[in-house]
């Protein structure tokens, strides 16, 4: 493990020390051709360099700002690494976001050049936001578009040009990264983070996972556009890791078997599909087949038990979980590989049932919880020190304290010191150094902390009754076939959610009496399974749609959360029209179709 020492530590030194240290390992596999390919620690530094001397003498001063608006491959990764040798600051921008937010977001990071996948990537962008560009490197080596006035280089040309690397010693207090936070509540605002505070995020993770190993393999498949994953890509150079680099992510259950990662990380919405895909691979079979299996998992699930509760299982279950885990377990984890020792979960909180139903497989997801803000994960749960849950305890050097209504406030090195071409009294960290967070936590006796929603979702009902809607949310997630759920109601007597089906077969889409029938076994399992939440959080009627919620309809973000202030925008005249049918059939339920692929329920 490489660890930053000293106060002149930069990003590019992790990759000539990595080079120096393990020259011959392969650090990144790459997809060209129909094959995947491999890429030496010696290589990258290489290639990287030679690509730094060409940005150069193209003309990229230090300071610049450069936007890579690409999906995950080897040159974002290359020409990454190559801007920082060049002394630039990297702006990663997110393929999938619509050409208005790209527009905004070259405005406010001050892009100088971009690097684009192709020309019909530059295009999308308003001719404004084209013209303010110095230069344009295309990855697919494309000639420049007619019209197109500034440079534009190909990227194979620039790797090949001859050239002087430039020399080291660039600045630690300098700035390296800009990102931008996902924009739930509203516009993504900018963030800029220097190298020295990249380079404590890293020691800060590594060192509660020293369990990574040089040549463990890691999936390189959420965008490179957003923090979680460019720190964990670090953290593989430091650690020696060897990165699978995935363009697509609808791709990752086809190569976890070939890749077979030691660590997976991810969110949410990939453990539960994962979870649903496992449970529906162990009812295939006969039933002599699907009995063994069922014995298999509730083996694993009582060890799994045992271990939460801190208690190692007897010498009896540890016979039966061995060959539990050599008839089954292993071959259901062969779905990812066969060799994950954990998979690392952020950007919400993941079910209960679903992290039980994982670990009972032998596949512990552990959760961490973290923020654009900060660059160091704030809390999360290690290999060896798990409370499922929770996300774990807080990760040096942070140190946090909860305010009086429940705000969770962290401060530490790796904390931002501003939002980008915000005033300097924007309010967020205040003056004893904490960043008000904005979520409500509590911290155990035990020092792990427990995550209870955001402040700004809280909402009061017209009785005065306060409802924390992830809370309700992570519950309702977990009834069969239910894909995201939504839960509105502030000002109103009761809260209401909108559901949507989780892959839902064909004829569910065409045959309304099988719609029907799924919506109203949904609405008849809603009260057991809030049984544990008090009666007044509990909703009052249901919304049914077989409409999905993604990044593409604008109801989620990059990083899969919920746009709740569009989703309500969206849903308002429909939350009307529910909530008059629940004063009309007050305590009458009901189910009623508003569109073909679209039904209220009253509870």
């Amino acid at each position: 493990m490489i660890t930053a020492t000293g106060s002149h530590w930069t990003l590019p030194d992790y990759y000539r020390e990595r080079a120096r240290r393990t020259p011959d390992l392969i650090a990144f596999r790459y997809w060209l051709q129909d094959e995947w390919l491999g890429l030496t620690w010696l290589e990258v530094l290489h290639r990287a360099e030679a690509l730094a001397a060409a940005l150069v003498a193209a003309g990229l001063t230090p300071g610049t700002r450069l936007g890579i608006l690409a999906p995950n491959d080897l040159p974002w990764e290359l020409t990454q690494v190559a801007a920082l040798m060049a002394g630039a600051v990297v702006v990663g921008l997110d393929p999938q976001d619509s050409a208005e937010r790209l527009d905004e977001t070259l405005l406010a990071a001050g892009i100088g050049m971009l690097a684009v996948v192709d020309s019909a990537n530059f295009l999308r962008l308003p001719a404004a936001s084209r013209a303010n560009l110095r230069g344009v490197i295309c990855f697919s080596d494309e000639a420049a578009p007619a019209g197109v006035t500034q440079a534009w280089w190909r990227w194979s040309a620039l790797l090949a040009s001859p050239g002087v690397a430039p020399a080291e010693g660039l600045n630690a207090n300098a700035p390296a990264l800009i990102v931008f936070t996902s924009g739930s509540t509203g516009h993504p605002r900018g963030i800029v983070y220097t190298h020295a505070q990249c380079a404590v995020a890293v020691d800060a993770i590594l060192h509660a996972f020293p369990q990574i190993h040089p040549d463990d393999r890691l999936v390189c498949w959420l965008p490179l556009s957003g923090l979680f994953q460019r720190v964990i890509n670090f953290c593989a150079v430091a650690a020696g890791a060897q990165s699978w680099l995935l363009s697509e992510p609808r791709r990752l259950l086809q190569i976890l078997p070939i890749a077979r990662p030691h660590w997976l990380i991810g969110v949410p919405r990939f453990y539960e599909k994962l979870a649903q895909g496992l449970a529906l691979a162990g009812r295939e079979g006969s039933p002599q087949q699907q009995r063994l299996v069922a014995w298999a998992v509730d083996v694993g699930a009582r060890v799994a038990a045992s271990n939460r509760a801190g208690e190692p299982p007897g010498a009896c279950l540890r016979c039966q979980h061995w060959a539990a885990d050599w008839l089954v377990l292993r071959r259901l984890r062969a779905a990812v590989g066969g060799e994950v020792r954990a998979m690392l979960s952020g950007s919400a909180p993941c079910g209960l049932a679903v992290l039980e139903q994982l670990q009972a497989l032998g596949l512990p997801v552990l959760e961490a919880y973290g923020l654009s803000e900060n660059i160091v994960p704030v809390a999360l749960n290690r290999l060896d020190d798990y409370q499922a849950g929770t996300v774990g305890r807080v990760l040096a050097p942070n140190a946090i304290t909860i305010a009086d209504d429940g705000e969770i406030l962290v401060r530490g090195p790796g904390v931002f010191h501003g939002y980008l071409n915000a005033a300097s009294t924007t309010p967020a960290v205040d003056a004893e150094g904490y960043l008000h967070t904005g979520d409500l936590g509590q911290l155990d006796a035990q020092g792990y902390l427990r995550i209870a929603g955001r402040k700004s979702e809280i909402f009061k009902t017209s009785t005065g009754r306060k409802i924390a809607p992830v809370l309700l949310e992570s519950v309702l997630q977990q009834l069969p076939g239910v894909d995201h759920v939504v839960v509105f109601g502030a000002g109103r007597k009761a809260p209401v959610a909108l559901l949507t089906l989780a892959d839902p077969q064909p004829e569910n889409l065409t045959n309304a009496a099988a719609f029907r029938q799924l919506a109203e076994r949904l609405a008849a399992a809603v009260p057991a399974s809030l049984a544990a939440l008090p009666g007044y959080s509990h909703p009052a009627g249901l919304l049914v749609s077989l409409t999905p919620l993604t990044v593409a309809n604008q109801s989620l973000t990059p990083s899969l959360k919920l746009r709740r202030w569009a989703l309500e925008a969206r849903y308002q005249p429909l939350l009307d029209r529910l909530y008059a049918a629940l004063d009309a059939r007050a305590g009458e339920r009901f189910c009623e179709a508003l569109a073909p692929d679209l039904l209220m329920l009253g509870l």
